[in-house]
């Protein structure tokens, strides 16, 4: 028994009753005025009254989200799944294009380099960083790709392929600081080499060096394959001189800052030539 005084319900219920009880008393006879006893009880009793309504409401509405069946619902939710649908579709078909077009000028520019065998590939894989300095692609032995192969795109020298597996093959790019290639200025036929500058510099910038004594260079020159080191062929697009910088000494030493025409930050496909014309002849 004395437990049973103990429990907290059946304190819980004896609060209840008491209340209940006042609340009788104060109901009770003339309900011209409202005596201190109903206003305490009032005062006691609105935040159960305030928390029950809310409860209850927030069940209603529960059961009316439960049991919405008309058919407006269901023909609007339909439509709501459907929307959904066209809008994904739209996506897909909105990223397909844009392959499209990256893919027909990559073959463009391959059809303008006569002779030349080459795979078209994605790119699957790139090293840590912002600027990538080392690309994976799905081409490998399998598909006649073989080591210091040239990689381009439509807009220009990409790198070579470094190392090749069955089906894959890792290419270093003109950026990477271990990259060095034969290069020539467009306007005035100098020849020279151009480095990357990425360890260096932390960004996708080259140097060229190596240049002639006097050489007569200007920012906004396009620099160019020279075709003579054996790797690339003559002629592929490399970058555009940003800055020229003259060293004076015994001879004259002219460097410059070269911007690559390729976006190394957005490369999704790129080209593998795999056989010079030469070599298809034989």
């Amino acid at each position: 028994m004395r437990e049973l005084f103990k429990s907290k319900i059946f304190i819980l219920l004896l609060v209840v009753f008491v209340v209940l009880a006042i609340i009788a008393v104060a109901t009770y006879g003339n309900r011209a005025s409202v005596s201190w006893i109903e206003d305490a009880v009032n005062t006691v009793a609105q935040p159960f009254q305030r928390f029950s309504v809310r409860a209850s409401n927030a069940i209603i509405e529960f059961f009316e989200r439960l049991f919405k069946t008309t058919d407006a619902d269901k023909e609007n939710e339909q439509l709501r799944v459907r929307l959904a649908q066209y809008e994904t579709m739209e996506n897909e078909l909105s990223s397909l294009r844009n392959e499209n077009e990256r893919l027909k000028d990559l073959l463009n520019y391959a059809d303008t380099l006569e002779g030349y065998a080459y795979v078209t590939v994605p790119i699957i894989g790139r090293s840590q960083g912002i600027w990538f300095s080392e690309l994976t692609v799905s081409a490998g032995r399998n598909q006649g790709v073989a080591e210091n192969m040239a990689v381009i795109t439509g807009k220009g020298l990409v790198g070579r392929v470094s190392s090749v597996s069955a089906n894959t093959c890792k290419i270093v790019s003109i950026i990477d600081a271990t990259s060095d290639v034969s290069v020539m200025v467009e306007r005035t036929r100098d020849y020279g080499f151009a480095k990357g500058n990425l360890e260096v510099s932390k960004d996708d910038t080259m140097e060229l060096y190596y240049l002639p004594a006097g050489s007569d260079l200007v920012p906004g020159d396009a620099i160019v394959t020279s075709g003579i080191d054996g790797l690339f062929p003559k002629g592929i697009p490399v970058g555009s001189v940003l800055e020229v910088s003259r060293a004076s000494g015994k001879q004259e030493e002219t460097n410059a800052l070269v911007k690559p025409t390729v976006d190394f930050l957005r490369l999704e496909e790129v080209i593998i030539l795999t056989k010079a014309p030469q070599e298809e002849a034989e």
